[in-house]
C-alpha cells in the first residue's frame, strides 16, 4: 500500500505505529523497484527516500527528502524522517533542526518526535550540572559570587573578566531553579561581570544555542580580594537584578562576551 499525503486518521495512526515500532516509517510491500528515475511529486520523492533509507543509502535518502521538501515545503513527515536519517548518520545538530521544523509545521507530531529530538539533544548538549565551574579556579582569600537563579526563566552563565581583557578569569553555570554560592572565586583587582542566558548550552562552542542573550554589568568592579565579602546576582522575571546594588545592566553583542 503506497503512502500518500491524503491519508485519513486511520492511515496516520498506522504511520505513527510504524514510527514507534521501527524507528522510521517503512513503505509496506515496496522495494527498490518502486523508485523511479524521476519521481513526479513530493510523495514520490518521499517514498523514494524511505526505500533508500531501508537500503542503507543515506545520502540518497537525504537527497530524496530534500526534493520532496522542495516541491512541498510544508511536508512535516518528510522533515521528521529526514531528521531520523541525519541522526543515523551522526549529524545530530542537523537532525534537531529537522525535528523542530517538523513539529513547527505539524504540532500534532510532537508526541512522536519528542523522543527522537531528546536523543539528539543529549548528544549535542550533554548534561552540565548546575554549579559547574566552566573556566577558572578557586583561590583562598578571594571573594564569593552568589548566583540566585531560583526564580529565573533560563539557565545562566556568569563570567568575570579583568578590565580590558577579552577572556574570563572565571565563569560559572547555574540552571534555572537553582542557587549557588561560589566561594573564593572573585579575584582582586578591577573586573567586569558578563552574563549570558538561554537554553541548550553547547560545550563545543561555549554558548547557548537557543534564546541566547548577552548582558554586561556596566560598572567596573574593584576588590581587594578580602575573604567573607562578595557579590550576589538575583535572576527574576527574565531580568537580572543584583540584590543589593543599583540596577545597571546593558545588553551587549555576542562578540563582546569574553572567551571562556
Amino acid at each position: 500500500m503506497a503512502m500518500t499525503e491524503g491519508w485519513g486518521e486511520a492511515g496516520w495512526a498506522l504511520l505513527v505505529a510504524l514510527v514507534i515500532c521501527a524507528g522510521i516509517p517503512a513503505v509496506a510491500g515496496q522495494g527498490s523497484a518502486v523508485v523511479t528515475a524521476n519521481p513526479v511529486d513530493a510523495t514520490g520523492w518521499y517514498n523514494a527516500g524511505i526505500v533508500y533509507y531501508n537500503e542503507g543509502r543515506y545520502d540518497g535518502a537525504i537527497y530524496a527528502f530534500d526534493q520532496a521538501l522542495a516541491l512541498n515545503p510544508g511536508y512535516a513527515r518528510a522533515y521528521f524522517v529526514k531528521g531520523q536519517v541525519l541522526a543515523k548518520m551522526g549529524l545530530h545538530t542537523e537532525a534537531i533542526r529537522a525535528y523542530e521544523q517538523a513539529v513547527a509545521l505539524d504540532p500534532g507530531l510532537a508526541p512522536v518526535v519528542d523522543s527522537y529530538l531528546s536523543a539528539s539533544e543529549k548528544v549535542v548538549y550533554p548534561e552540565i550540572l548546575s554549579g559547574s565551574l566552566l573556566t577558572g579556579f578557586w583561590v583562598p582569600g578571594y571573594q564569593y559570587l552568589a548566583v540566585d537563579n531560583s526564580k529565573g526563566t533560563a539557565d545562566v552563565v556568569v563570567a568575570i573578566a579583568p578590565k580590558n581583557v577579552k577572556a574570563a578569569s572565571a565563569a560559572v553555570y547555574v540552571k534555572k531553579g537553582y542557587t549557588h554560592t561560589f566561594d573564593s572565586i572573585v579575584p582582586p583587582g578591577e573586573f567586569t561581570f558578563f552574563i549570558t542566558t538561554g537554553e541548550r548550552w553547547n560545550p563545543a562552542l561555549d554558548q547557548f544555542d537557543k534564546n541566547a542573550r548577552y548582558i554586561q554589568w556596566a560598572p567596573t568592579q574593584y576588590t581587594y580580594g578580602a575573604n567573607g565579602y562578595g557579590y550576589s546576582l538575583v535572576f527574576v522575571n527574565k531580568q537580572i537584578y543584583p540584590n543589593w546594588y543599583v540596577y545597571n545592566l546593558v545588553p551587549i553583542q555576542e562578540a563582546a562576551f569574553p572567551a571562556l
